[in-house]
Formats: C-alpha cells, structure tokens, sequence
C-alpha cells in the first residue's frame, strides 16, 4: 500500500453501490492506485445489497485500513449518501459510483482544483465512456445522460443559475461546510435499486445555487464510466426519459409549475406545446411521443387524455416529458420513438 493514512483527510471518498458486485470490485482497485502522497478515507455504502457486495468489500477493508464498509438499509441512493457523508471527516467529499474508473492522478487533481477554485462550493469534470460492445450510430454525445457520461466542455466554467449546468455524482466534489448548510440529498428525487432516471444530483445542484454558490467545472478532473450493454439499447433510453420526467416532475421547478390555467392539473403552457409540437428545447430530432394522462385512483372520474404528436428528443428531457406526477394527474406511459 502505498502513502500513508491521513488521520485527518482533507479529502473523503464515498462511494454508493447496490447489486454491482461485478463492477465494485474495478472501481476499488482504481480508488487504491492513486498516486496522492496520502491516502483519504473511502467510505463504501452498501445500500442493502443481495448478491455478494460485501464479500467484494471486504476484501479490500482486509488490505487497505483507510477503507470502510457501511451498510445502509434504506433504499435509495440519497439515503445512501447521507449515510456515506455521515461517516466521513473530510474538508472536500468526492462522490463516485461503482461503475467508475478513476485515474491514478484523480485525488491530486481535486485538491488542484480545490486549491485554484477557493470559491466554488462543488466542482466535477469529464465522465468519459468505457464501452463495453458497439456503440450504435444513433447513440451520439446528444443521448448521453441517460448514461451518466458527460463531457461538456475543453475549458473549464463556471456553473450556477446562469448556466446551469449540473455535475454529475459520478465525478463530484462537494466541500463540507457547503453540504452542512444545505443539508441532506433528499430521497423524494432519488434513484432506488435498479430505477433510472433520478434527479438528486440535479436538485442538490439547485439548492446550492439558490444559496448564492457556485459550481465549477474543470476538464482536467476526468474519469472514465464503464457503460454495459444493456445502456446501449434504445430501450433503456426510452425507460431512463420517462423516470427523469417523472423525478423532474416531483422537483416542481417554478418554471415548469407557473400557469395561470391547469387542465386535470396539469399547467396549461405544457399542453399547448405539446399540442404544438414545440416544447422548450436546444436541439435534438423528431420522434413519436404517446402520452396517457390519468387522474390519480382516488379521483370519482377517469378521464382519459391522448396526445400523439411529432416531438423532439433531446438530450435533456422535453417539457413534454415534464408532467409526471403533477398534483392530480400522473403520467402513466411516455415512449420516445424509434428515431431515439
């Protein structure tokens, strides 16, 4: 092993993981080749798996005494990371996933850029991909969050309510004196077992800019992602879109919510664009979007609305997509067509 144990890190790893015994085990062997002159302290959150993760863990808390298993019984992994940040002492937490491979240099470069950005409350960088079958043509940098990938820029910039862009957990470092005063990730947006399309890395973001921080991202803190076949199917794409309209939805963004009229609850402008085929986007390319909207089982009357229409799917999802789970209606099937 190399470096020694810093008995009072300044940087503290989490990272959360459930069911992915078989991708743990590379993320760990990375997480102990760093290079740093010391070592931080790795909090593994298992977050009530059932197949061999603690086995898997185990075997590194055996070799490397600055690793440390916690088990987290609640589902989630908001909850998984309230637990993880519960038992770490670091200035600066990193949050990684079990999928991701980081380099040997990936702690040096956060206290790097901790060090060059004294006034950022959280910084991150480049997910890159590590494919694990043929990529299809169809699957361009526009498709990839629903990946966990992202690789925004060559130069690094500054995120916050003018340009909001969110850093996601994969490659994401909060400093601790940010995360205790705007508390705990919250589990109404987050992603629960094998659930797609969550926001909490969205909606953590949020609530950081709204206390007047500020983000930054850097492209000299990469890491890579390893991407399964199964995430390479337009099939996937079309289940992780509608979980990210659903989790949008609980978010109850102001700018998704103001209307002066609701049909079935629903803000009025979001129905009109569907309507119009126009809803609030950058770029991306036509697909079928079908929607069924219902009232909630509680409600005396059923009503059933249909709207087919030529849409756009975008890298980020359509304002169409954005309302599920409003207060009295739910959307209960959208499908992103063929041309996905």
């Amino acid at each position: 092993m190399r470096g020694a144990i810093d008995s009072s890190p300044e940087i503290s790893v989490v990272l959360c993981t459930w069911n992915r015994a078989d991708l743990l085990g590379g993320a760990l062997s990375a997480l102990v080749s760093q290079d740093a002159a010391s070592l931080p302290e790795i909090v593994v959150v298992d977050n009530n798996s059932t197949d061999g993760t603690a086995n898997v863990v185990r075997h590194y808390t055996d070799r490397y005494r600055h690793i440390r298993y916690v088990f987290e019984p609640s589902p989630g992994l908001s909850h998984a990371r309230n637990a993880g940040v519960a038992a770490t002492s670091g200035r600066l937490v990193a949050f990684t996933d079990d999928d991701v491979r980081v380099p040997p240099e990936w702690l040096r470069m956060i206290a790097l850029v901790a060090e060059r950005y004294p006034d950022a409350a959280c910084f991150g960088g480049p997910v890159l991909p590590q494919w694990m079958g043929p990529v299809p043509r169809w699957l361009t940098e526009d498709h990839w969050s629903a990946l966990g990938i992202q690789n925004h820029s060559p130069e690094p910039f500054r995120a916050d309510e003018s340009r909001p862009i969110c850093l996601i957990g994969a490659n994401l470092v909060i400093r601790r004196d940010v995360l205790q005063a705007v508390g705990p990730f919250d589990p109404a947006v987050q992603r629960v077992r094998s659930g797609v399309g969550s926001t909490e890395d969205d909606q953590y973001h949020r609530r950081i800019w709204a206390t007047g921080h500020h983000g930054v991202y850097d492209p000299a803190l990469r890491v890579g992602a390893v991407v399964t076949g199964e995430r390479l199917a337009k099939s996937y794409h079309r289940r992780w879109h509608f979980g990210h309209g659903r989790h949008i939805a609980r978010m109850r963004l102001p700018d998704m919510e103001s209307s002066r009229l609701r049909v079935l609850g629903i803000p009025a402008h979001l129905l009109r664009q569907a309507a119009e085929g126009r809803p609030r986007i950058r770029e991306g390319r036509a697909a079928d979007v079908g929607i069924r909207v219902q009232r909630r089982p509680h409600e005396r009357r059923q009503p059933d609305i249909r709207i087919g229409q030529k849409l756009v799917a975008i890298q980020r999802v359509a304002a169409l997509h954005q309302i599920a789970l409003l207060p009295e209606c739910q959307i209960i099937c959208v499908d992103v067509g063929a041309r996905l």
